[in-house]
């Protein structure tokens, strides 16, 4: 099974790629799904109602999205370390494909706006 990512942002910033998927987690509560990017081993968490996504490498970064609520976005690496609020405008999941809207706050300024999509591939 394959992973494909696109992302938008405020910046024109258009980045699509395809990955092998390593490991998908089914349990009752929550499905997860591992894979490798550029920058480290990532973690997709799927629990309904939010999404978690954790990455752990040259980047280290932890994004909770919850439909209409600020949540914690903390973003490492070696020559810096991030902490900002995530405001998620959407999420929505259908068809194989897992859809994110969301604002980027740093000191309750919104620093980006960001369109997330993954689909996943058999």
């Amino acid at each position: 099974m394959k992973i494909k990512i696109k992302s938008l942002d405020n910046f024109n910033q258009n980045y699509e790629k395809l990955f092998e998927l390593k490991k998908v987690l089914e349990q009752e509560e929550k499905k997860e799904y591992h894979y490798s990017d550029e920058y480290g081993n990532c973690k997709i968490i799927d629990k309904g109602n939010s999404i978690e996504i954790y990455r752990y490498g040259e980047i280290n970064s932890r994004q909770i999205f919850q439909s209409d609520k600020n949540t914690p976005f903390i973003y490492i690496t070696k020559q810096f370390r991030g902490k900002y609020k995530i405001f998620t405008k959407k999420i929505k999941k259908e068809n194989g494909k897992m859809m994110l809207e969301y604002d980027i706050i740093h000191n309750n300024e919104v620093i980006n706006s960001i369109n997330l999509e993954f689909q996943f591939i058999k």
